[in-house]
């Protein structure tokens, strides 16, 4: 299921009238003016997932921004497919087409900085004043800890996380609302005061998180929130046999033992999500007090005509004080190709995807959270503002950039392994202890396997940002 498709839709209605409409303002006091001759156009090498994606996302902002830019696609689609390395095929692509502009996502944007395909931005940046003070500082510093202390991207859109509440279910049980600052451990004991909760027919779960393929998934979600991997960073070496893992081991199987976390899971092997995997989404329904998630979730209560009382709070961490999260991402990042010889034009374009004229213009055509401060939507009377409230540490990163990672196989059968003990332990034939034990003998000799069959210099997943 493609989350943003319908939000798409309703943006597109709205963004031609209003790119016009600015365009129609700062030419007012001109008309008397004799008709401009129309700008030669110069064309300008754009690297994206493909045309069609382009178009419907850039189409109109080119069209009414950059009428003097005859654009040209390189679609980044093709690097990627069976039996291709995406990041050679990548680096190919731009080495022979060279673009001007790179449209990318924050786990491709690290390796292109390393590999010195991108080109530095700070002298633009320093050359024409533009503010990036005003922007998620989360943002920058990111971007800069990943190009080595260099800009060499800005990312006009970010992602994060909070942790939603169902108000009017706090009240009904006369439960104390979350709080900023929580710990996981506060988490599960707020949820467990919903333990036996029913509503007329259905029952009521403390805490819900949808979209998961497994019972592992879960399990693993939540490890990754309080920033544990389940390899080393290398991906060579299996670390589920921890007392951090352990402890997430427990607290969830025990909170799926007592009822106040319900166990759902979606149908694996679609590679995509259903409406009936949106049906699940108990805390949309009235049946979860609490879940941790992204705007998509208010899309969801608008979409679905909820009458829900929701509250947002920062997610909770391990020990209360840390604002950093998993959930964190950036897209896209607009960079220049160092290939190129128009890297002046092409900063134009990454300069105003960047501006404050973009962010005004996105605040009304989206909900996509705006990197650009001063702009924090507030939603059905709710500020936003939790979900600026993350910080990036660098130290432990994000839960999906380009390091070392472990064949893909890799993750297919250790999930399948990990349900197994999952399983051992919600039947009582095993202690979460010793579960993971095994798990991580298995586990490591299904890695070893699967580095065997897949040696590193294969590469790894990866792309531009769709």
């Amino acid at each position: 299921m493609n989350r943003s498709g319908t939000t798409r839709n309703r943006r597109n209605k709205l963004l031609l009238p209003l790119l016009a409409g600015a365009l129609a303002w700062s030419a007012a006091g001109c008309n008397d003016a004799p008709a401009a001759a129309p700008p030669e156009r110069t064309k300008l090498k754009v690297a994206y997932f493909n045309q069609e994606a382009f178009d419907n996302l850039y189409g109109d902002y080119f069209m009414v921004k950059f009428p003097q830019f005859e654009v040209e696609v390189i679609a980044t689609a093709e690097t990627m497919g069976p039996g291709k390395n995406p990041q050679k095929e990548m680096d190919k692509l731009l080495d022979e087409q060279k673009p001007d502009l790179i449209i990318t996502g924050f786990w491709e944007y690290q390796r292109l900085a390393a590999t010195g395909k991108l080109y530095e931005l700070d002298s633009f940046i320093k050359q024409d004043k533009f503010d990036i003070e005003n922007m998620l500082p989360t943002a920058i510093d990111y971007l800069r800890a990943k190009g080595s202390g260099k800009l060499y991207g800005l990312a006009p859109q970010f992602s994060s996380t909070v942790l939603f509440y169902n108000k009017g279910l706090f009240d009904q049980y006369k439960v104390s609302y979350p709080t900023e600052g929580m710990t996981w451990d506060a988490l599960f004991e707020l949820a467990g005061k919903f333990r036996g909760a029913k509503n007329e027919k259905d029952q009521i779960y403390g805490f819900h998180q949808p979209f998961k393929m497994s019972k592992f998934s879960m399990i693993q979600s939540m490890g990754w929130d309080m920033g544990l991997n389940v390899t080393d960073a290398k991906g060579r070496t299996v670390t589920i046999d921890t007392e951090a893992w352990q402890k997430v081991f427990s607290q969830i199987t025990e909170a799926w033992k007592n009822g106040s976390m319900p166990v759902i899971v979606g149908k694996n092997n679609k590679g995509r999500w259903d409406k009936e995997d949106v049906d699940s989404d108990l805390f949309s329904q009235g049946r979860a007090a609490m879940t941790i998630s992204s705007p998509w979730q208010i899309d969801q209560l608008q979409q679905s005509g909820s009458k829900i009382d929701w509250q947002i709070v920062r997610p909770p961490s391990t020990d209360g004080s840390s604002s950093w999260q998993r959930g964190f991402n950036l897209h896209p990042v607009f960079a220049i190709g160092a290939g190129s010889d128009q890297a002046d034009k092409a900063w134009k374009v990454v300069r105003y995807f960047n501006s404050p004229e973009a962010a005004k213009v996105e605040t009304k055509t989206s909900k996509e959270l705006i990197t650009r401060l001063g702009f924090v939507n507030t939603v059905d009377g709710r500020s936003m503002e939790p979900f600026y409230q993350v910080k990036y540490d660098d130290t432990l990163g994000t839960g999906m950039e380009m390091n070392p990672n472990p064949p893909s196989r890799f993750y297919e059968e250790f999930d399948k392994k990990a349900d197994e003990q999952i399983e051992w332990i919600m039947t009582g034939k095993s202690t979460v202890r010793q579960a993971l034990q095994q798990l991580q003998r298995e586990g490591q000799q299904v890695l070893d396997e699967a580095w065997l069959a897949e040696p590193p210099e294969s590469g790894t997943d990866g792309g531009a940002a769709k």
